[in-house]
């Protein structure tokens, strides 16, 4: 443990020193809030959910994958996409700000003791996760009742230490609000991660050097059930896009399933990376259904 907080000590300053720019800012930003708590100066922003000031990127054409099939996003373009770091374990996750105080993730992201897992907000490359002024510690963690190793009922909710600060690079998405709000077959979704592109193994340590992200569309249950004979539509959806051969990776795990609701043109949280085939053959990726879990979702807001 003493040997991980050196190692990203040393890693912050020389990047610190090195390029201030390729660590978002942060320091300054840090350094910024202390002069206006100084002077009594609030410039605080509210969180305005599934908005971001940044635009995104929407997929359509393809690079080199770590999503499988994805395009790097743009910088700060998902404010509400953070990092969760097993410190002990040291096995990374994606997950996502609901609340000021809020972060949903899948229960198989969560290994380490309260302690010793981290919450990396406002980053976008690996600079941004080495940076420890991004780093926040958890109060607590509450895994779904119904989640059984993995993946049934693969959901966890983090509880925050000390709540977030709306910023350009910090924000929440927005959940649905009624069970009935369910995605017709074929809605476009955003998949996003810093998962490895390799199938597993000590080679994705790091994962992806900046945020990637992907084009799926949901699929039919008969489509999921051919694909996975386990597949529950009482707690998952699936996803997948073969003509750009997108999938989630290592690392992916706990990271959103958007959609944007063209109404009022935020972006909702339907969906949280669960598990998939992880082969060389691109299968649908398997989400825990957020619609189905509002209730537990709710009570910890």
């Amino acid at each position: 443990m003493k040997l991980s907080i050196v190692y990203y000590f040393i890693s912050t300053v020389l990047l610190l020193i090195i390029s201030p720019q390729t660590v978002d800012a942060h320091f300054f930003n840090w350094l910024w809030h202390k002069v206006e708590k100084l002077f009594n100066i609030d410039t605080r922003r509210t969180f305005d959910c599934g908005l971001s000031d940044f635009p995104q990127r929407i997929p359509s054409a393809i690079d080199q994958p770590r999503i499988t099939g994805g395009i790097s996003a743009a910088e700060h373009s998902w404010p509400w996409v953070v990092n969760i770091m097993n410190l002990g374990s040291l096995k990374t996750c994606g997950g996502t700000i609901v609340s000021h105080d809020t972060v949903i993730t899948a229960a198989h992201c969560i290994v380490d003791d309260t302690d010793m897992i981290k919450v990396i907000a406002g980053a976008h490359n690996l600079f941004g996760r080495l940076n420890l002024f991004n780093y926040y510690s958890i109060e607590s963690y509450i895994i779904h009742p119904g989640y059984v190793n993995c993946c049934d009922y693969d959901l966890a909710v983090i509880k925050m230490a000390k709540s977030f600060e709306r910023s350009e690079t910090i924000n929440t998405i927005c959940l649905p609000t009624d069970k009935n709000e369910r995605l017709k077959i074929d809605t476009p979704a955003i998949t996003v991660g810093w998962g490895g592109k390799f199938h597993s193994g000590s080679l994705n340590a790091f994962g992806s050097f900046s945020l990637k992200q992907g084009l799926v569309y949901i699929k039919s249950i008969d489509y999921c059930k051919q694909t996975y004979q386990t597949f529950d539509p009482t707690d998952e959806l699936c996803a997948t896009n073969l003509a750009d051969s997108v999938d989630a990776r290592e690392g992916d795990s706990g990271g959103a399933l958007m959609v944007k609701n063209q109404t009022d043109n935020r972006w909702y949280l339907y969906g949280v990376t669960s598990h998939g085939s992880n082969t060389e053959i691109i299968k649908p990726g398997v989400y825990s259904s957020i619609i189905n879990k509002l209730d537990f979702i709710k009570k910890y807001l």
